[in-house]
């Protein structure tokens, strides 16, 4: 009997374990996303004022670009853990994308 104890305990420490790990990778995840989409976000600036500064243009695209991927990403998230600063954050992106967007199509078709 105490060894079916053993194999539930160990059972159970294993089960703790995995759901701990999966905890932790899926926290990992989340942050390389937000950090991949901070870098983007960079990027897209630092690309945006050389274009400016170098041609006196501006590349809305890359801004259009970014907000939607940075609000897709708060959205989702925000709905499937239910927190409302990330619903309200990325609706905010949204709308903002959506102004980017809008705004390029208006540079292309000028």
């Amino acid at each position: 009997m105490s060894q079916l104890n053993n194999k539930e305990d160990i059972l159970k420490a294993a089960q703790k374990e995995t759901y701990f790990g999966k905890e932790y990778e899926d926290r990992v995840v989340t942050n390389g996303t937000l950090l991949a989409t901070g870098i983007s976000l960079l990027v897209a600036i630092i690309l945006f004022l050389t274009e400016y500064f170098v041609k006196r243009t501006w590349n809305i695209g890359l801004f259009a670009v970014t907000a939607t991927v940075l609000s897709v990403y708060l959205l989702y998230e925000g709905i499937k853990v239910k927190s409302a600063w990330k619903i309200i954050a990325g609706s905010i992106w949204a709308l903002g994308a959506v102004v980017f967007i809008l705004w390029f199509i208006g540079q292309v078709i000028a």
